[in-house]
């Protein structure tokens, strides 16, 4: 099996790094269970880590809060395996080496039967090698195709990869004659695979990459990057960054003085964008399997509008990003699979999810047989305008 990132390499520092493990406030689990092997009787256990402190703790606790409705569905109808089902949950605080931690906690000490995070790729890739020697399996939100492609059996994705979401800008890029595009990434895991992946897209069009500036999580000035962008003259800029920065990053590029399309990922479905940056959303186009409604009445499809008014019924307001709709999505496909192989754990729980075909969740229908973990590959691309999402044209 390859691996990029070696068993034997983090074997040691996994040993030092166990003790350290924390919850949700670094001092313990969030929400944890009887104690039950992951095999036999007692709850189910479903292992949750993702960043819960942090830039992004809104983004993770949407999550959390998806997962947790996905629980109260499956409970209130039963249960599965004839047994009720919980979450343990864990912040990786948005580092890898955190999430080294919770998910060494997940499966050595809690023993949970399965796995649903982290929504940070770097952290699912820095994870895989304790999930893979655990064989528990995990569902990740991130998008970067990279934590798929190292040869693990028991990681899978719950939305379409960032090669997904480069295809079809590429071709809408091709389509609308953007002749010379800038890049604008951050500097992690996910920006560069975003970029790279878009580069790739594009190669079949006539298409030239004018510029390419980078920035680091968390930064507000990008002074020195927008004026080299804005001096190269392009048709539309390409930004990758956390949705935590992408309001800053495109209220700054309009100021910067470029008012021209801005080509996007996913994240900017997120409803705190529109709040941060306002006008300057104009003009965003991004691909995305779904959007983040604050009122369920506006989602035409029925199994997201339930979900949403499960959701706020139950935490008061609608998700503060799409990482609800990937936990939820995750958290019952792994039922699913348990229920299809009567397992809880193990190899037979992942050829069961592996044999998953035609499951309609919220992010559309999910087909996993022969993809190595990808179950879903249909997107829409979208635009901003005046504080609305519409479909591109």
């Amino acid at each position: 099996m390859k691996r990029k990132l070696s068993w034997l390499l983090c074997g040691a520092m996994l040993a030092g790094l166990l003790a350290g493990c924390g919850g949700a406030d670094g001092s313990g689990d969030a929400n944890t269970g009887d104690g039950a092997a992951a095999s036999g009787g007692g709850n189910i256990k479903i292992g949750y880590f993702g960043p819960l402190t942090g830039g992004t703790a809104q983004a993770g606790q949407a999550a959390l809060n998806g997962a947790q409705i996905a629980v109260n569905e499956l409970n209130a109808a039963g249960g599965v395996l004839d047994r009720q089902v919980e979450i343990v949950s864990y912040d990786d605080k948005s580092s890898p080496e955190e999430a080294v931690k919770a998910a060494t906690k997940l499966v050595q000490v809690d023993k949970v039967n399965a796995i649903f995070g982290s929504l940070h790729s770097a952290n699912v890739q820095a994870a895989g090698p304790v999930i893979e020697e655990a064989q528990t399996i995990c569902v990740a939100g991130g998008t970067s195709p990279t934590w798929l492609e190292q040869g693990y059996t028991y990681l899978f994705r719950s939305i379409s990869n960032s090669t997904v979401s480069a295809k079809q800008l590429a071709k809408y890029a091709d389509d609308q004659s953007y002749k010379k595009i800038a890049l604008f990434t951050s500097n992690d895991e996910y920006g560069t695979s975003g970029a790279d992946g878009f580069k790739a897209e594009c190669e079949p069009y006539d298409i030239e990459f004018v510029a390419s500036e980078t920035m680091t999580n968390g930064d507000r000035d990008f002074t020195g990057q927008f004026a080299k962008i804005n001096a190269a003259s392009p048709d539309a800029v390409f930004i990758w960054c956390l949705g935590d920065d992408l309001g800053a990053v495109t209220k700054q590029l309009r100021q910067s003085g470029f008012d021209g399309p801005i080509l996007g990922s996913e994240s900017y479905t997120l409803p705190e964008i529109l709040e941060n940056a306002g006008a300057a959303t104009n003009g965003v186009r991004f691909a995305a399997q779904y959007l983040v409604y604050e009122n369920p009445e506006d989602a035409e499809d029925e199994n997201m509008k339930k979900f949403l008014e499960a959701y706020i019924e139950e935490f008061g307001s609608a998700p503060a990003s799409d990482n609800a709709f990937r936990a939820y999505d995750g958290v019952m496909m792994i039922a699913e699979a348990m229920k299809a192989s009567g397992a809880d754990h193990g190899s037979e729980l992942r050829d069961a999810y592996n044999d998953i075909d035609g499951y309609v969740g919220l992010a559309g229908t999910f087909s996993y047989k022969g993809k190595n973990g990808e179950g879903i590959e249909s997107m829409r691309i979208f635009q901003i305008q005046d504080g609305k999402y519409i479909e591109a044209e």
